[in-house]
């Protein structure tokens, strides 16, 4: 059996079916079912029981796929391990960040390294969703977390300040600061890592009147005076149409780290960037951490 068998089979243990398998390494469905049938012609072994919700792995197929799992492990610790001794300051890195911090805290330091390196390219894919650091989804990722996960290297920037913002017609509307009887705009991925800190003793339900995967969308219905929206400070502070609804939580254990994989950790282009975010974001602390307020 070669390696590109092997391959073949795990993308389908994976997926559960063809369609999944194909989008994954990115053939046609037909490519797919060619190569699998292929494969279990030459071995004389069924590896998958055809099922009409998908495909199900026989012992064999189960076999095949811990086979596949271990040398697919081996591979991806040799890639890391190999560009982790890139001393070299160009090609690309795969950053991650969160909206908000993308647009409004990486937007000119990113124009700056790009100016400074014009040999290095970056990928910033922008979502606050986890990817794997091990399986190179990311190079390099700004996260906010209280624990980040021990397989990551790390520098931690700062305490995350959030609040809760509304406009000054809705306020005066709603005069009172009873957090379970204001109207909710939420962010997604607010109800995660902000809510449980704001509502953890009261334990309150949440009067939800819309979320959205869309942030600006949501600041913009708080300004026309529709309900409350959870931000990041250094994202609500400085916009002149909201006011903090309440006061950030003082007991929040949530921070901003700069996290990569330990194999990465000297590669030359990584490590610049990340030095060079670190430094950059360090003029923005006050802000970040919300010691500044609303001027």
């Amino acid at each position: 059996m070669q390696w590109d068998d092997l391959t073949i089979l795990l993308a389908i243990c994976r997926a559960g079916t063809l369609s999944g398998a194909a989008q994954t390494l990115d053939l046609n469905h037909s490519t797919v079912f060619r190569r699998l049938n292929r494969i279990e012609e030459d071995m004389g072994v069924r590896f998958f029981e055809r099922l009409p919700h998908g495909y199900a792995m026989t012992e064999a197929g189960e076999a095949a796929m811990r086979a596949a799992e271990r040398i697919d492990s081996e591979v991806l610790g040799l890639t890391r391990e190999l560009h982790g001794r890139d001393l070299r300051l160009q090609g690309s890195i795969r950053l991650t960040a969160p909206e908000g911090v993308s647009l409004h805290l990486l937007s000119e330091p990113l124009n700056r390294f790009c100016r400074q390196h014009l040999e290095i390219r970056i990928e910033l894919d922008v979502t606050s969703n986890d990817l794997e650091l091990s399986r190179r989804e990311a190079d390099l990722a700004i996260r906010v977390t209280s624990a980040p996960p021990d397989t990551t290297l790390g520098r931690r920037l700062c305490r995350f300040a959030v609040c809760a913002y509304a406009s000054r017609q809705y306020l005066q509307d709603n005069p009172h600061g009873r957090l379970a009887d204001y109207d909710w705009l939420l962010p997604n991925d607010s109800i995660e890592w902000f809510l449980p800190s704001m509502w953890k003793k009261e334990r309150q339900q949440v009067h939800r009147v819309m979320s959205s995967n869309n942030t600006s969308l949501l600041i913009e219905a708080a300004r026309a005076g529709l309900g409350v929206i959870p931000l990041p400070c250094f994202w609500g502070d400085p916009d002149n149409e909201l006011l903090r609804a309440i006061e950030p939580p003082g007991d929040s254990k949530l921070d901003l780290w700069l996290l990569t994989h330990p194999d990465l950790r000297n590669t030359a282009r990584v490590r610049a960037l990340m030095n060079f975010l670190h430094e950059s974001l360090k003029h923005s602390i006050d802000l970040l951490e919300g010691r500044l307020g609303q001027g």
